[in-house]
């Protein structure tokens, strides 16, 4: 079992990265600058993977399964740069801003 396990999670590191420099840091699909995240909000907002395939169609439908993932097994840390990326827009002060963040939540 632990094989199958190890196996597993060498693959999502395959495609899930963070680059110093590059989104600040942010876990971040490989090989494009779309964080995990941002892939994450969509999901928690209620999007399907070919929903989010649709408004993010550079990635394949395994590169947002694997967001999925690493937000599952990260979610304190990707709780934290949904909860930053709330209160920057809400800090931005303008209407709509303050609308999308309340969604966010």
């Amino acid at each position: 079992m632990n094989g199958v396990l190890e196996t597993a999670a060498a693959e999502l590191g395959a495609l899930i990265v963070h680059t110093c420099g590059t989104l600040d840091g942010a876990a971040r699909v490989k090989g494009h600058r779309i964080a995990v995240h941002r892939v994450a909000g969509w999901w928690k907002q209620g999007l399907t993977v070919e929903e989010i395939g649709a408004r993010l169609s550079a990635l394949t439908p395994a590169e947002i399964h694997a967001a999925l993932a690493y937000y599952h097994l990260h979610r304190e840390e990707i709780e934290s740069r949904l909860e930053e990326e709330r209160a920057a827009l809400i800090g931005q002060g303008c209407r709509t801003c303050r609308s999308v963040a309340r969604r966010l939540l």
